[in-house]
């Protein structure tokens, strides 16, 4: 497994970001891994250009572009309707935002405010269906080729 990104900042100062990466849609086990427990979605998923970033103060920031099942898995559209970001800090899952809605098109994004540790080593954000937090359908974890 290999992350995105290093540990969080450890000055305190609230504007630094503990994460500011892309997102990845998930690929069914073992090509996207186990995350703090939570298993890859059971579909390929894919996207375009989405991004998140967690600042040290807990402002999050979400924006999601073509989140989707495609073909001939899927239809090419999404089927979840609401999705939550969730923060990983070592490996243990610490916040998630409120629920945020995705189009059909996959589009979607949110400005939230969670809790954030004060020491957030390898931080991940999974993308989870809001009905469904024991899967992630998008993260900022790459899958294994």
């Amino acid at each position: 497994m290999t992350l995105t990104a290093g540990p969080a900042l450890a000055d305190g100062s609230s504007g630094h970001s503990v994460l500011r990466t892309s997102l990845v849609g998930s690929m069914p086990a073992p090509a996207s891994p186990v995350i703090a427990g939570i298993n890859p979605g059971g579909a390929p998923w894919v996207n375009g250009r989405s991004t998140v970033r967690v600042r040290q103060d807990g402002r999050v920031s979400v924006h999601i572009r073509g989140l989707v099942i495609p073909p001939p898995r899927g239809t090419g559209i999404n089927p979840v309707a609401a999705v939550v970001a969730t923060l990983v800090c070592d490996g243990m899952v610490t916040a998630s935002t409120a629920p945020f809605a995705l189009s059909a098109t996959g589009d979607g994004s949110t400005r939230a405010v969670i809790s954030v540790p004060r020491h957030c080593d390898d931080p991940a954000v999974l993308i989870q269906p809001a009905a469904n937090r024991a899967v992630y359908i998008a993260s900022t974890v790459e899958n294994d080729d």
